[in-house]
């Protein structure tokens, strides 16, 4: 099985399990902080080392979680500790976050810009995109050297360009079909 099967499949189970329970949003909120703390390099390192058993892992997964977080998040964790998934669970989150906001009416894209931009800027570019597409759009930003100014905004198959690249190009185009 590739990578991005079981990172879907998983995601997708505990999305349906917590649909079923009505707690998507408290697990989606507590995966987040638990995936921080499996990801951490020494976390990483425990759980993929074969020179601790099963029963070790399992052992330090449970005492790490049982009562700190939902029943659902519990089981979904000694899961994947079971499985040796650990891995992998950066990925199930990401991927998990994904349909959360997706249920609820809101996507992810991307906005490349040439250098820093204010938190005010892009609220007004998610605002915008929000209003044409219809749902919540939430952007994470990129530098991309290669713009001179201006942005490119991507959500799904959804471009928007507005660099000085593209407006150059526009600009020559206009004057190469007027024959000057």
């Amino acid at each position: 099985m590739s990578a991005d099967v079981l990172v879907t499949k998983y995601a997708q189970s505990l999305f349906e399990a917590t649909e079923a329970n009505k707690t998507t949003a408290t697990v989606a909120a507590e995966l987040q902080q638990v995936v921080q703390i499996f990801t951490q390099a020494d976390a990483v390192t425990f759980f993929s080392s074969p020179f601790n058993s099963l029963d070790t892992r399992l052992m330090v997964a449970k005492s790490a979680l049982e009562g700190k977080c939902s029943p659902e998040t519990f089981n979904f964790m000694i899961t994947v500790v079971e499985k040796e998934r650990v891995a992998f669970l950066a990925q199930i989150n990401e991927a998990f976050q994904t349909l959360v906001r997706a249920q609820g009416g809101e996507t992810e894209g991307t906005l490349v810009v040439a250098s820093d931009i204010s938190e005010g800027f892009k609220s007004q570019v998610e605002a915008k995109v929000s209003g044409v597409l219809n749902k919540k759009v939430k952007l994470k930003v990129e530098k991309d050297s290669s713009l001179l100014s201006g942005y490119k905004v991507m959500v799904g198959g959804w471009t928007l360009d507005d660099s000085a690249q593209f407006h150059l190009n526009k600009i020559k185009e206009d004057i190469s079909k007027r024959g000057i």
